[in-house]
């Protein structure tokens, strides 16, 4: 199968949406890493959940590419608004991913056809698509005052925690990538910390989280308006990945 592209989220709910567009031919299983090989809009891709991080990302990347021999890696997802005029819904097409570290960061490139290709794409109605530099972090960003000090201090639009090492795997097997990141909170919105409820499969443990919302009734509406944010923000991605590859 190499002639397919791998698309790569990190959690099961970033990629439902594309799940279910797709024709699914089979799931794999490599290490801890899911795949599941089909077609979809006339494509062979393969679809992966590689889990949070980077460590998890790269094992991904490493495995989707010995196993698949893909030709085009896209990395997708959430990722959370460090300048204000991103909203939850609007899109993020990155012209540089940069590393975070206490030297000023790595900077990587995504492949400038798929990258003019990406920037061909309408947003779906409501939302904006916007081009720029996407961050990649080793923890959950949750409060605003971070956030500001990011967007300040990296000059980029939005932070993630998978893509450097997406990119970084990519630049040493020379494939092109893509990285298209869907806002799911904005600058202002302080989330739950949710690094305590990662499970070691690299998913959100539904357990964990479940039993933090009970403990802490207080986060229970934070709790909710954040799954609503992130089923908008799963339509809004799953359409424009759907016409990108049309």
């Amino acid at each position: 199968m190499n002639d397919c592209i791998a698309i790569f989220g990190a959690v099961k709910e970033e990629i439902t949406g594309i799940k279910r567009a797709m024709n699914i031919s089979d799931r794999v299983r490599l290490g801890k890493t899911d795949a599941w090989p089909g077609r979809w809009k006339q494509q062979n891709i393969v679809l992966v959940r590689s889990g949070v991080g980077q460590h998890r990302a790269e094992d991904a990347v490493h495995q989707i590419i010995d196993h698949f021999k893909p030709k085009v890696l896209i990395s997708t997802g959430y990722a959370g608004a460090v300048q204000p005029e991103l909203n939850v819904g609007d899109l993020l097409i990155a012209d540089s991913i940069m590393e975070a570290d206490d030297k000023g960061g790595r900077k990587y490139f995504p492949d400038p056809n798929w990258l003019n290709r990406a920037r061909s794409i309408t947003s779906p109605e409501g939302t904006k698509a916007v081009v720029g530099g996407l961050l990649t972090v080793n923890t959950v960003i949750h409060d605003p005052t971070t956030k500001r000090e990011l967007g300040s201090n990296y000059c980029v639009q939005a932070v993630e925690m998978e893509t450097s090492a997406i990119a970084r795997v990519a630049g040493n097997k020379g494939l092109p990538l893509l990285s298209v990141r869907v806002i799911s909170d904005g600058i202002d919105q302080e989330l739950l910390d949710s690094s305590s409820f990662l499970g070691s499969d690299g998913e959100i443990s539904t357990l964990k989280a479940g039993w933090y919302v009970l403990t802490h009734p207080g986060s229970l509406k934070s709790a909710l308006s954040l799954r609503a944010q992130t089923q908008f923000a799963t339509q809004t991605l799953t359409k424009f990945l759907s016409d990108l590859l049309d």
